[in-house]
């Protein structure tokens, strides 16, 4: 039996505004968290998940990268940590499965060079363009920033009515006790 997909915490659950803590890359328990988010990540659709998405607290990421040939689009990225942006700053329309529905332009760097653990030990990634913004989408997950964080203060200020939804189904999830569930 694979492990099952689990349920996306939404803006307004403290795990969403944690620093990840690094886990061992070759630990078992690793590979089940990774299972667990590409679980997640197929049955939410999306192009990226990270861990404490689904509450929990560790530096993984997955990432779906659709520019790529089908066997080539998915990554696993343990412990990753920006090392260089490079590039013109772009506006690309984001989203994210812990905002359901909602869709903001945010300026990120065009390029991004990632160190991460993998199989072979420590490796890096150079990536330019969607699969760039996505990995800075996740690992800044990673370090308790969400994407409206990016946006301006005014911005933010005219969701506010999307964002008290988000966080009563957060609470209505912890008083029915399907938080626990999980």
């Amino acid at each position: 039996m694979g492990v099952r997909a689990t349920r996306i915490r939404r803006y307004g659950n403290g795990c969403l505004r944690r620093t990840a803590r690094p886990v061992d890359p070759a630990g078992p328990e690793t590979a089940e968290l990774l299972e667990q988010l590409w679980a997640t990540l197929l049955k939410d659709g999306g192009v990226g998940l990270a861990a404490p998405q689904i509450g929990r607290d560790e530096r993984v990421v997955v990432v779906m990268d659709p520019e790529q040939k089908q066997g080539q689009r998915k990554m696993g990225l343990v412990n990753p940590v920006i090392r260089e942006t490079f590039g013109p700053k772009v506006s690309f329309e984001e989203g994210c499965l812990s905002f359901p529905g909602l869709y903001k332009n945010v300026w990120r760097p065009r390029g991004v060079v990632v160190e991460f653990d993998g199989p072979q030990g420590k490796q890096t990634l150079r990536s330019e363009a969607l699969a760039a913004r996505i990995i800075q989408h996740e690992i800044d997950h990673l370090d308790g920033i969400l994407f409206i964080d990016h946006l301006s203060a005014w911005q933010r200020f005219l969701l506010w009515p999307r964002f008290v939804s988000y966080v009563m189904f957060e609470a209505w999830q912890k008083i029915s006790g399907k938080e626990r569930a999980d």
